[in-house]
């Protein structure tokens, strides 16, 4: 899905673009797109990038689920009953990966640089194995369903059906790619954000909107070579630094006076 307010050049317009008519957005959208795509490249990689706490947040979730739930069952029934704990415990080995690799997965990014603005195309990092390990799943649960119908009756239709639909989502399941343009705005101010330990950066410009505003992960070594490109592209002296990408986020946008001015050596 194209993210379509980041490739916008609103300045060209003296009717607001939100106010334009829909086939005249698309048309602004197309050029500027165009106008990104066919600029000569300055830098291409390709990375992949962790999902940030994603441990963190599962382990957490899973252990509050096992107390809580579990912890409840042994309660009700004086702790004579462990078998709500161990469908827990069944259950959080299930969902573990399922969250970890297919909910909260890595995301495998390719971002190509150019003269006039910034390509990004990104998947989910996940081997095809397990898209045909979900679908097989979820075709063996729609015929599940179908036999417990024709065995059971009518009646199994109340639970069996939402069962079935739920996995008929799931038998087209497969890998999908996105892509982002970002347009460079050069007659305006913009100020550029770097987090130099997470090989992060971010652009923006002044005053703040959608259009260019983006940000991207690179390999360290290669930090400094991509902001020696893009510092004169945006008309920038110097960048901001960040300790960290929370850092970072939370500085306010629309002002030059965040993170601590650098320039390259």
């Amino acid at each position: 899905m194209d993210k379509v307010n980041e490739a916008i050049e609103v300045n060209e317009q003296e009717t607001p673009f939100h106010l334009l008519p829909q086939e005249e957005q698309q048309r602004i959208i197309d050029a500027n797109q165009k106008r990104v795509r066919e600029a000569p490249t300055l830098h291409e990689w390709d990375i992949r990038v962790s999902t940030p706490l994603a441990w963190i947040i599962i382990i957490i979730t899973s252990i509050f689920s096992i107390l809580f739930l579990g912890g409840g069952g042994l309660l009700l029934t004086a702790g004579e009953d462990w078998s709500v704990v161990y469908i827990m415990l069944g259950v959080t080995a299930v969902m573990i990966p399922y969250f970890r690799y297919l909910v909260m997965a890595d995301k495998n990014y390719k971002y190509r640089l150019t003269t006039e603005g910034l390509i990004v195309t990104y998947q989910d990092a996940i081997p095809e194995i397990a898209y045909t390990v979900v679908r097989g799943l979820a075709w063996l649960g729609v015929l599940v369903c179908i036999m417990a119908v024709a065995i059971l009756g009518p009646l199994s239709l109340v639970g069996a059906g939402g069962m079935a639909l739920f996995a008929i989502f799931f038998t087209d399941f497969k890998k999908e790619e996105h892509i982002e343009y970002t347009l460079f705005n050069k007659n305006k101010t913009n100020v550029i954000k770097v987090v130099n330990n997470a090989a992060f950066v971010q652009f923006e410009t002044i005053p703040f909107g959608y259009s260019g505003f983006a940000n991207f992960y690179c390999y360290k070594n290669e930090l400094k070579e991509i902001l020696a490109s893009l510092l004169p592209i945006l008309n920038c002296r110097e960048y901001r630094e960040f300790k960290t990408i929370l850092s970072l986020n939370r500085a306010p946008h629309s002002s030059l006076n965040v993170g601590v001015p650098r320039r390259l050596d």
